[in-house]
């Protein structure tokens, strides 16, 4: 963690170091985009928590408020009661924009607000005048007059409620259907489209300084949803023809990209695409070493335009892939070849399944050697204990996949937990004695 003091200290040296030609405008930009936003310490994240939980509350209370004397109110009156907070929530984002530009909190609660008062706003009217219709058409409505809001204020949390509103309404139209073993995505593809609309605002904030926290908060919301809207989407195709290879080709996607352009991170929250995607990664690394996974379903089968999506997620991850091997980014390159080795396994599983198999446990095991001798040789400790996980979890995997006795279990157990132990105080050890 960054000492905000120091950071505000350098950021106010910047202006005297461009004038006498000691660095150039683009390494002050890089300055701030390493460090990120010095106002956002402790104190001002706090003040930024409270002003989005105040705003949500008064906007709870004036809704509870009308709904106690909803019954009792004509047509008319409801339907400006059903506008008041979107109108309230219009001002106060102008009053916002006009007199206090510069707040996070004033930005961060005036977005809040206005997003919620125009999901009420909305619900009140279509029950006013009874226009019907359907949850994920209203959800979708809301979500997407929100958006703006994020744009307009600079505001994460109305940015954090479209990526959880787009991914919902995907799920909601998935309806899941067993017929002849399909299951029907509907209009869920267009979470795609729908996702690249926020974009945008992800690549603005990432100028300011990719590190800063709003750019890392809506990072993970996205690495965390991301997942889910892959699956609902994509089910037809991704369980499908060339399932595991579509899967690999996902989480390495999200594992590079975290790696390309996050490599100066001073802390694993800073890299939320790296962190979810390497976990995917070894996990689906570890389901393919099974026979079964290499399993066709042929009645599981998607349209030409879903195949699309996977081929582009399988393309950029091949881009990434070359790019680390350029950069000589051997720990990236030995998890990002996953697709490679799954491209090749599919190949080989047409002749049998657990050749396939066979071949992701030889790889699962050179990818755990792998991490664990770059860092011991760079003696980082995270990465040790990486690659020990990664080959723990080979380890106890096929000691529940064949007929192995408790004791030899059990044995088996204790001498990973030692090797744990032991590996982790020998550099710590090394650690102290070089300091």
């Amino acid at each position: 963690m960054q000492d905000r003091k120091h950071v505000a200290w350098l950021y106010g040296q910047l202006p005297d170091l461009l004038r006498d030609g000691t660095i150039d405008a683009d390494s002050a930009s890089r300055i701030r985009s390493r460090y990120g936003d010095v106002e956002e310490g402790g104190q001002s994240r706090a003040i930024v928590l409270f002003g989005i939980l105040g705003a949500a509350l008064i906007g709870g209370g004036i809704i509870l408020l009308i709904a106690h004397n909803w019954d009792g109110f004509g047509r008319p009156l409801r339907a400006a009661l059903s506008l008041a907070p979107l109108l309230l929530g219009q001002g106060l984002v102008g009053w916002t924009l006009a007199r206090r530009p510069e707040s996070v909190a004033w930005r961060e609660g005036a977005g809040t607000f206005l997003t919620l008062a125009i999901g009420a706003s909305i619900a009140l009217v279509a029950q006013t005048y009874h226009t019907g219709g359907r949850f994920e058409d209203f959800l979708l409505s809301w979500v997407i007059l929100g958006l703006p809001v994020a744009y307009l204020l600079r505001a994460t949390l109305p940015a954090i409620l479209y990526l959880v509103g787009i991914v919902s309404w995907a799920g909601i139209n998935s309806a899941w259907t067993w017929d002849q073993g399909n299951w029907g995505v509907g209009e869920a593809l267009g979470y795609w489209g729908l996702l690249a609309l926020a974009m945008p605002w992800w690549f603005i904030e990432m100028r300011e300084g990719r590190y800063g926290p709003r750019v890392a908060l809506f990072g993970w919301t996205l690495a965390l949803t991301l997942p889910i809207g892959f699956a609902i989407s994509l089910g037809k195709v991704t369980f499908g023809f060339a399932g595991p290879v579509w899967h690999a080709a996902f989480w390495t996607t999200l594992f590079l990209a975290g790696a390309k352009w996050w490599p100066h991170a001073t802390s694993p929250r800073q890299r939320p695409l790296l962190q979810v995607g390497a976990l995917g990664a070894v996990g689906v690394a570890l389901v393919l070493t099974f026979g079964d996974a290499w399993r066709e379903h042929p009645t599981i089968t998607g349209s030409l335009a879903g195949y699309a999506i996977p081929l582009a997620w399988l393309a950029a991850s091949l881009a990434l892939w070359a790019d680390a091997l350029k950069r000589r980014d051997v720990g990236s390159a030995l998890l990002g070849s996953l697709p490679v080795v799954a491209c090749a396994g599919y190949a080989v599983s047409a002749v049998s399944p657990w050749l396939a198999a066979a071949a992701f446990n030889l790889y699962v095991f050179a990818l755990g050697v792998g991490v664990l001798v770059i860092g011991l040789r760079a003696q980082r400790l995270a990465m040790v204990n990486a690659g020990m996980m990664i080959l723990s979890a080979l380890i106890l995997i096929r000691f529940f996949d064949v007929d192995i006795g408790f004791v030899a279990r059990g044995v088996a157990f204790i001498v990973i937990g030692a090797g744990f132990l032991l590996t982790n105080v020998m550099l710590l050890r090394k650690r102290r004695a070089a300091q």
